[in-house]
C-alpha cells in the first residue's frame, strides 16, 4: 500500500530475527541491553508468549510520538501487536514516522497481515499515544488509538475487524511492543530514522503487566548487517509494564577519527586509512601479541574503535582465531574493512 508520506512500506515479521534465527546480542559496547536479548533485522522492544495454554486476546501500550532525525525518506515506527512471531499472521496498530522535505510526518496505521497496512489519520510529533487491541465478542476484534496532542486536542480512531477462529488462535500466541525500522515492499529496509529514546508504558497483555508470571518475556534488539545494535530495549521498569527503546544511529561522517579519536598513527602492512598515515592502533599497542607488545596474555583480546559522539564501539574476539575481517560502517553507505591475522 502507499504510506501517507508517499512511500510503499510494510512490516517484517520477527520470526526471521527474534525467534527462529535469534542470537545473543554482543560486540557493541555502546548499547547496553538486558541479559538474554535476542536479535532481529528490524525490531527492538519486547515480545511475550504465553507461559501456559491460555491464548492472548488483548494488549495495551502507550508512548509519545518521537521527534526523529535523519535524511529524507528515513522512517521509524512504534506499535503494539498480537501474533507475528510463531505465525505470519499479525494484528497491529501504531504510529509511522517519516522525514519528508526535512519535516517529520506522522501517520497512525493498523495492519492485519498478510493484508496491507492502512493509514487512518495524522498526528503531530509529541502526541501522547494510547493504543489497544482486544477481542470484543466472538469474531469481532477492536483496535483503538487515542492521541493527546501537544496543543491539547484529543484525536481518536476505532477500527473493528472480523477474524476467523483460526486467525485469532494464531495471533494469540504472542504479544509485542516494538520500535521498528519499516521494510520496503521488496523486503529491504528504509533508512532508519533516529528516534532517540522512546518510553513505552501501560504495556499489558490479557490485563496483566508485560512481565507477569503468566508470560514468557523476551527482549529483542535490532542488529544491522555489521553487527551493530540499532534499536535497543532497556530493562523492564519496577511496575512491570514500562521500558524504553533507544535508537543508535550509524556513523555520521566518512572521515576516520585519527589521532584525535584516541588512535596513534602506527604504520603496518595495510593501505592507508582516511585521517591517518597508516593502520591506526589504540595507544600503547602494536602488531605483536603478548605483554611485551602492549597486549595482555589472556583468553580474549579487544580493540576499541572510536565511534561517533555518542560513544565507543568495542570489538572482541576469542583466543584461537587466526583471522578476522570486520566491516565498519562509516556513514553515507560507505564502510571500511579491517582484516586482522595472527597466530601463537
Amino acid at each position: 500500500m502507499l504510506g501517507g508520506v508517499g512511500a510503499a512500506w510494510t512490516h517484517v515479521h520477527a520470526v526471521d530475527g527474534a525467534s527462529e534465527k535469534a542470537g545473543d546480542v554482543f560486540l557493541t559496547s555502546e548499547a547496553s541491553v538486558p541479559a538474554g536479548t535476542q536479535t532481529s533485522e528490524n525490531w527492538g522492544g519486547y515480545i511475550d508468549t504465553p507461559a501456559g495454554s491460555q491464548l492472548y486476546t488483548s494488549i495495551t501500550g502507550a508512548w509519545t510520538v518521537p521527534s526523529i532525525t535523519g535524511r529524507d525518506g528515513a522512517m521509524a515506527a512504534q506499535w503494539i501487536g498480537l501474533g507475528g512471531v510463531q505465525t505470519e499472521d499479525l494484528l497491529q496498530i501504531g504510529t509511522l514516522e517519516q522525514i519528508e522535505n526535512g519535516q517529520t510526518q506522522v501517520q497512525v496505521f493498523w495492519e492485519k497481515l498478510p493484508s496491507a497496512a492502512n493509514t487512518v489519520m495524522t498526528v503531530p510529533v509529541g502526541s501522547k499515544i494510547s493504543a489497544a487491541i482486544r477481542q470484543q465478542t466472538g469474531s469481532t476484534w477492536v483496535l483503538t488509538l487515542q492521541a493527546a496532542t501537544p496543543s491539547g486536542q484529543t484525536l481518536s480512531k476505532t477500527i473493528s475487524v472480523n477474524l476467523s477462529s483460526v486467525y485469532a488462535e494464531k495471533i494469540g500466541t504472542s504479544a509485542e511492543w516494538i520500535s521498528e525500522d519499516p521494510s520496503t515492499m521488496r523486503g529491504g529496509l528504509y533508512p532508519l530514522a533516529d528516534s532517540g529514546t522512546v518510553q513505552f508504558t501501560d504495556a499489558t497483555v490479557n490485563g496483566q503487566p508485560l512481565d507477569a508470571s503468566s508470560n514468557q518475556v523476551q527482549p529483542v534488539a535490532m542488529v544491522d548487517a555489521f553487527g551493530n545494535v540499532r534499536i535497543a530495549p532497556s530493562s523492564i521498569g519496577s511496575d512491570g509494564e514500562s521500558f524504553t527503546t533507544t535508537t543508535y544511529s550509524g556513523a555520521a561522517s566518512t572521515s576516520w577519527p585519527g589521532s584525535s579519536g584516541g588512535w596513534t598513527n602506527s604504520t603496518g602492512p595495510s593501505s592507508a586509512w582516511p585521517g591517518t598515515s597508516g593502520f591506526p592502533f589504540p595507544t600503547g599497542q602494536d602488531w605483536g601479541v603478548g605483554n611485551g607488545n602492549g597486549w595482555q596474555s589472556q583468553t580474549t583480546w579487544s580493540i576499541s574503535i572510536p565511534g561517533d559522539a555518542s560513544g565507543w564501539t568495542q570489538w572482541i574476539w576469542p583466543k584461537g582465531h587466526h583471522h578476522w575481517s570486520i566491516d565498519i560502517p562509516m556513514g553515507n553507505g560507505a564502510s571500511i574493512e579491517v582484516q586482522l591475522s595472527w597466530g601463537w
